[in-house]
C-alpha cells in the first residue's frame, strides 16, 4: 500500500485517520533502495502551499521530513541530488472523503439508526485495490470510511495521533425504517447530544463525589459522543440540502461542537451563515459531475469568498481517487485561486504534519511535468517520507 496515512472509518458514517504502510522506496533512475539520509530535489517550481511560488526551487530532506525549501539554499555536502528542472512539486495530496479499503458489506449497518461505537478501522483492508491507483496519482492521505447508512458513527486516527471525529449523515434515510425525514434525523441527533450530556454528567458527579457506589454503566457511543461535547474531537456531516445544513448549524449553535461539512451540495446558499460559524466545507464538485448546475459549480468560489475554509472530495468509488486533482482544477475553471485548491490538511485536521512543503513537515511530495491542475499534466514522482513510491518512468505510464 502506497499511501502515506488513512483516514478511517471507526463505524457506518464514520472515519478514522490513521496510517497505511508505506510503499519501498525507488530511486527515479531505476531499482529500488532505501532513501538515503539526506536529497536534495533541484530546479523545480515549487508551491508549498504556505506562500507563494518558488521558481529555480530546492528542498532538502533529511531523514523522510522537510529540512530547507527556498531558492539558492546551500545543498549539504553527500546529499543525494535529484535534477527535476522544468518539474512542478506540490504537497502530498489529500482527499478529505472516500470509502477506500471498505468492503462494501461493511460500509452499513443497515440495524442501527445511530451508532458512534462502530469502529470501522476494524474492517480496513489494507489490500484493497483502491490503494495503488490513489497513491501513484500524487494522493498520499486519504480520508475513507463507510456510507451513510446510519446518522452517526466515529473515527479515530491509528498513527498520527489519538484523535478522530464522529461523522453524522443529515437529511432523509431509508423509507422502511426510522428515522425517514429529515426532521426525524435531526430529532435524534438532538437526543444523541442531550444523552451523552447527562452520561457526561453522570460520570462527573461519580468522580467528584469521591467515586462512591457503583461507577456509572459504560456506553461506547456515549464516549465518542462526549468527545465532541469537550471539542477533544469533531463532526463530519454528509449534508445536501441546504435545509439540512441549516438544521445541522443550529444544533452546532445549541450544543458547541467543532464542525466540518461534506458533500455540501447547496453549501452556497447558506455561504454567510457557514463562514459565521467557522465551519469548514468537503464538498463539489465531483470530477464526473460536470452536469451539475452553474451555481454549485461555482460553490467552491462563492464560499471561499465568504471566508470559508474549502476542500475538495472523490467520494472514491463514486469518483476514482486518482482524478482527485481534477475536482480542484474545475473548480479553478469556475474561479477559485489555484493556490486554494492544493490540500485538504487544515480541516482534516493534520496540519502539522503535512499538506503544505515547510520546515519540519513529512516529505510528502508530488513531482508534475506541467501545472497540478491542468489536465494533460502526469505525476512524475510521488516521494512519500522521502522515499519515492512511485516513479512514472519506471512503471511505465
Amino acid at each position: 500500500m502506497a499511501i502515506r496515512r488513512i483516514v478511517v472509518a471507526l463505524g457506518i458514517c464514520g472515519l478514522a485517520l490513521g496510517r497505511a504502510t508505506r510503499a519501498g522506496g525507488q530511486s527515479p533512475s531505476g531499482g529500488k533502495a532505501p532513501a538515503p539520509d539526506v536529497i536534495a530535489l533541484r530546479g523545480a517550481t515549487v508551491h508549498t502551499a504556505a506562500g507563494a511560488a518558488i521558481r529555480d526551487g530546492i528542498i532538502v530532506i533529511r531523514d523522510g521530513k522537510i529540512a530547507d525549501v527556498g531558492a539558492g539554499i546551500a545543498i549539504p555536502a553527500g546529499a543525494r541530488v535529484v535534477d527535476l528542472a522544468g518539474k512542478e512539486i506540490i504537497p502530498g495530496m489529500i482527499d478529505n472523503h472516500s470509502h477506500i479499503g471498505a468492503a462494501p458489506e461493511d460500509l452499513n449497518e443497515s440495524a442501527v439508526s445511530f451508532g458512534p461505537q462502530h469502529r470501522m478501522v476494524d474492517a480496513l483492508n489494507p489490500d484493497d485495490r483502491g490503494w495503488k491507483p490513489a497513491a501513484n496519482a500524487g494522493v498520499t492521505t486519504v480520508v475513507t470510511g463507510t456510507g451513510s447508512g446510519e446518522v452517526s458513527s466515529d473515527f479515530q486516527k491509528r498513527i498520527l495521533k489519538e484523535v478522530g471525529g464522529l461523522k453524522i449523515a443529515m437529511g432523509r434515510k431509508r423509507p422502511d425504517r426510522p428515522p425517514s425525514t429529515s426532521p426525524a434525523v435531526t430529532a435524534g441527533l438532538r437526543a444523541m447530544f442531550i444523552h451523552a450530556r447527562e452520561y457526561m454528567d453522570a460520570q462527573s458527579r461519580w468522580e467528584s463525589g469521591g467515586r462512591q457506589g457503583p461507577a456509572p454503566a459504560r456506553d461506547l457511543g456515549m464516549e465518542t459522543v462526549a468527545r465532541v461535547l469537550r471539542r477533544e474531537d469533531y463532526i463530519r456531516a454528509h449534508v445536501h440540502a441546504a435545509s439540512d445544513i441549516m438544521a445541522l448549524l443550529k444544533l452546532k449553535d445549541e450544543f458547541g461542537f467543532d464542525l466540518a461539512l461534506h458533500h455540501a451540495t447547496e453549501a452556497y446558499k447558506v455561504a454567510d451563515e457557514i463562514a459565521r460559524r467557522h465551519v469548514d466545507v468537503v464538498g463539489m464538485p465531483l470530477f464526473v459531475r460536470i452536469g451539475m448546475k452553474e451555481d454549485i459549480m461555482r460553490s467552491p468560489y462563492t464560499l471561499w469568498k465568504a471566508g470559508v475554509t474549502y476542500a475538495f472530495h472523490t467520494d472514491d468509488p463514486v469518483v476514482q481517487s486518482k482524478w482527485f486533482r481534477y475536482c480542484g482544477a474545475m473548480a479553478i475553471r469556475y474561479g477559485l485561486p489555484d493556490e486554494e485548491a492544493i490540500n485538504a490538511a487544515k480541516i482534516a485536521r493534520v496540519a502539522d504534519r503535512v499538506g503544505s512543503i515547510e520546515r519540519g513537515k513529512d516529505a510528502d511530495l508530488v513531482v508534475l511535468d506541467g501545472p497540478w491542475f491542468e489536465p494533460k499534466t502526469r505525476v512524475d514522482l510521488v516521494y512519500v517520507d522521502g522515499a519515492v513510491a512511485y516513479d512514472r518512468a519506471k512503471e511505465g505510464k
